[in-house]
């Protein structure tokens, strides 16, 4: 199952680079970020999450970075919500639980099809449950 996860999860990331690569006029690294940061604060705006954390992240290829937001909730009820406004921000659901299940956990990751900024929703179950929300921009070039 776990396998099963990560093939899923690395085929969407290898289409994302395709995509972000192919298309014409893709926004600037400021342009999705400034769309991650508005969008986060819109959701933190309208819910319950804390603990937000802000970075880029250098997990991309060499000379690549990303900017990504870290929200959690300890209210499992944030789910459904944070998803429907996010759809009505005009992401579109991209994967969810049925392709990305790990045991109890329910995972939805939804795109803006504009800047290609995703949000990655996550059912959190077991000892602390609750929803966590991770949000960030493709990779971009750091030259």
């Amino acid at each position: 199952m776990l396998f099963r996860r990560h093939a899923v999860s690395a085929a969407l990331l290898c289409a994302a680079a395709v995509t972000a690569c192919a298309a014409s006029g893709a926004p600037t690294l400021q342009e999705a970020a400034q769309r991650l940061d508005a969008d986060a604060e819109a959701l933190i705006g309208q819910s319950h999450l804390s603990a937000v954390e802000r970075a880029e992240d250098h997990s991309c290829l060499p000379g690549q970075v990303r900017r990504f937001v870290r929200a959690e909730s300890d209210l499992t009820d944030d789910f459904a919500g944070l998803l429907d406004r996010l759809q009505a921000m005009g992401y579109a659901k991209i994967a969810d639980d049925r392709d990305l299940r790990d045991g109890d956990e329910d995972v939805s990751v939804l795109r803006d099809p504009r800047t290609r900024v995703t949000f990655e929703l996550t059912l959190l179950s077991g000892d602390h449950p609750g929803v966590q929300v991770v949000g960030k921009t493709i990779c971009y070039a750091t030259d």
